[in-house]
């Protein structure tokens, strides 16, 4: 497992520079969320049903990514996007209150909710905790010093090796990407 400091250290070895820390933990920053857009984990949210429509999710679903919502049987589709018919379970997810809305309401109590959604990068790292560790999956952490070698590199004027450092740590999170495309979950 890496943290922040050691992906900072191990980057500045690839590409030494004199960009500040601050400068850099920001862009790591940008790398989790680049690599939380990159590669779709796949998450459950679980509730248990009642008679009503309404139920608040955990802060880190959004509606883009929710890819399935069911409770006992029936499997609700989104509004948002997919041909829906009249007769249809639908569902619908507002990102500001994290309200998942279902419609009709499930048809009893206590049935299991699920609701499948990929992970989002939540973390904003700062010079103050320069331990913490990315939220990537820890086989994944190597990748961040590529990518912050890459970004370096840029900032030094050396397109050449900031595009080697891309195409490296992008074909890791290409590979990631495949291997979460079938649904395992973390």
């Amino acid at each position: 497992m890496l943290t922040i400091q050691q992906i900072m250290d191990e980057a500045d070895i690839l590409v030494p520079n004199k960009v500040p820390t601050v400068d850099k933990v920001l862009q790591i920053t940008e790398i989790n969320r680049d690599f939380f857009e990159t590669v779709k984990i796949p998450k459950l949210a679980r509730f248990t049903s009642s008679t009503f429509s309404d139920y608040i999710l955990v802060s880190d679903v959004r509606e883009k990514n929710i890819d399935l919502v069911s409770v006992g049987m029936l499997k609700y589709r989104s509004l948002d996007g997919d041909a829906v018919n009249p007769l249809q379970p639908v569902y619908a997810f507002d990102d500001t209150t994290r309200t998942l809305t279902l419609s009709p309401a499930p048809y009893q109590s206590g049935l299991q909710g699920i609701v499948r959604y990929r992970r989002i990068g939540t973390v904003t790292y700062t010079t103050g905790n320069l331990s913490a560790t990315p939220e990537a999956p820890e086989e994944y952490h190597g990748s961040y010093i590529v990518a912050l070698a890459s970004w370096l590199a840029n900032t030094q004027d050396d397109s050449a090796k900031a595009a080697n450092y891309e195409a490296q740590y992008r074909a890791v999170w290409n590979v990631a990407a495949q291997n979460y495309a079938g649904g395992r979950t973390s």
